[in-house]
């Protein structure tokens, strides 16, 4: 290896060092999660959401499609182990709060893993209410996130 390539890989280990955590801690989540698909499900993929808790309670969204012909089994799992975090689940097709159906309105509590199955096909928005990180009136800020596992089997 030249003295180029190691001065540019402690560049890059040095000015993005919280990319390399984030990617950790999202690896960290999955294998400890993976384990709990138990059979005929099948490990199908992962979609993240990553968030900063500061003084300001927010919202953020994650969708995901259920085909015809299969059922899903859904897992949130969270990088936070001392917070609560909301989670509704609703119809993508009625996105309006006044008309909208809730299919699930829960809370992830102090980092547990959260499971949910999906009964039929369609589209479906997954809502997150982020709570405001504890001292923050003191500027203290933290970066988080939520993992949605999905597994599937066939309905036949």
């Amino acid at each position: 290896m030249s003295l180029r390539s190691i001065s540019f890989l402690f560049v890059i280990s040095f000015f993005f060092p919280a990319a390399s955590h984030a990617q950790s801690t999202v690896s960290k989540l999955i294998d400890a999660n993976k384990n709990k698909i138990e059979a005929p499900y099948l490990y199908d993929g992962f979609a993240l959401t990553e968030f900063t808790m500061d003084n300001k309670t927010k919202t953020m969204q994650a969708q995901f499609s259920a085909l015809k012909g299969q059922l899903y089994k859904l897992y949130f799992c969270t990088s936070t182990s001392e917070d609560t975090l909301g989670l509704t689940v609703f119809n993508a097709a009625k996105p309006e709060k006044p008309e909208r159906e809730n299919i699930l309105d829960t809370r992830i509590i102090n980092g547990q893993t959260l499971m949910f199955e999906v009964s039929k096909a369609g589209t479906y928005t997954v809502e997150y209410a982020i709570p405001t990180c504890e001292n923050a009136e003191y500027g203290v800020t933290k970066n988080e996130c939520i993992v949605m596992l999905i597994s599937y089997k066939n309905s036949r």
